[in-house]
């Protein structure tokens, strides 16, 4: 194991989230963490990715990124029929330079390319560096401690509307709203949080994965009547110093509990062009701690943004 390694797994491991380490390359960190959740509701940012399938560097003409070695349609969404809604399977994500942690999904792919979706036309005609994963998705959550049919599981992906909820049901599955599809392919965007609504009694939740190594970039929705989102850092609490990037005016950012009742324990301001974290009364904050991977909600914003979280392996 490579000494660096060592060291960032000593400096994140923690209770409630501790971390048992290998190495699957010299880049990547691999850790297993254990998130309480009592009865009520509590929000949460699984702190892990998943390993690359690809990495390496190509140039952009569109919306396509030039490739090699890859198989032809490897990387292609999900294609269900009868209703049951398709999601994208893999994500690429720049690993360097100004769009560092900005990720996209992928439509599809040849031996030679990898056309994704809403690339920024800045990028056209440039070269990148990448590396491109497999989402985590719904089925990924260890599902062994989770009562069945008391658990109510919202993702805040959507631009356009707060969440969506999928129902866990027995076998470790997990339907739609209705609870007409099953729904374990359903993706978890990274630093995305995820709400558990849990009607019986406390329980755990288990994520493994690889700590990501480099930014992460989240988009937040002014459409979305909240956004839920988190450093990626499954150590036992983040200690959030300013905004990785600005985010657009008024931008409101409640800190919620972990105690199951969902209440704001701090709210934070945003002013328009700083990075400055502020509190309610608009008091300047050199930080602020956030428990475990939990998540907090940003709402009444002005434009469309992103939030950009550094890695805990490289803060």
């Amino acid at each position: 194991m490579k000494k660096t390694n060592l060291l960032a797994i000593l400096t994140l491991a923690a209770t409630p989230a501790f971390l048992h380490a290998e190495t699957t390359s010299y880049s990547d960190v691999v850790g297993y963490s254990k998130v309480t959740v009592p009865a009520g509701t509590r929000a949460v940012v699984p702190g892990f990715v998943k390993s690359a399938v690809f990495s390496g560097s190509g140039a952009i003409s569109g919306q396509t990124v030039a490739s090699s070695g890859l198989t032809a349609n490897a990387l292609s969404p999900t294609q269900f029929s009868g209703g049951v809604p398709n999601f994208p399977t893999h994500y690429l994500e720049i690993t360097s330079g100004a769009y560092e942690g900005y990720s996209f999904d992928v439509a599809s792919n040849t031996a030679t390319g990898v056309t994704v979706s809403d690339l920024p036309s800045a990028l056209n005609g440039t070269t990148i560096s990448y590396a491109i994963r497999p989402h985590l998705t719904l089925g990924d959550i260890d599902s062994g401690g989770l009562p069945d049919g008391n658990v109510v599981l919202n993702i805040f992906n959507n631009p356009s509307v707060s969440a969506t909820s999928y129902l866990y049901d027995s076998g470790g599955n997990w339907y739609d709203g209705s609870g007409s599809f099953l729904m374990n392919h359903a993706v978890i965007y990274p630093g995305t949080g995820i709400s558990l609504n849990n009607s019986s009694s406390e329980f755990a939740v288990n994520f493994t994965g690889v700590v990501k190594a480099t930014k992460t970039a989240i988009p937040v929705y002014r459409q979305a009547s909240q956004n839920l989102v988190g450093p990626l850092n499954p150590s036992a609490n983040s200690t959030l110093t300013a905004w990785a990037a600005a985010l657009p005016e008024n931008t409101v950012a409640n800190i919620l509990t972990t105690s199951g009742n969902n209440n704001v324990s701090l709210t934070l301001l945003t002013d328009l062009g700083s990075t400055v974290l502020y509190d309610g009364g608009g008091n300047e904050l050199p930080s602020v701690s956030i428990d475990g991977q939990n998540a907090f909600s940003m709402s009444a914003m002005s434009a469309d943004g992103y939030v950009i979280f550094n890695s805990p392996l490289n803060p």
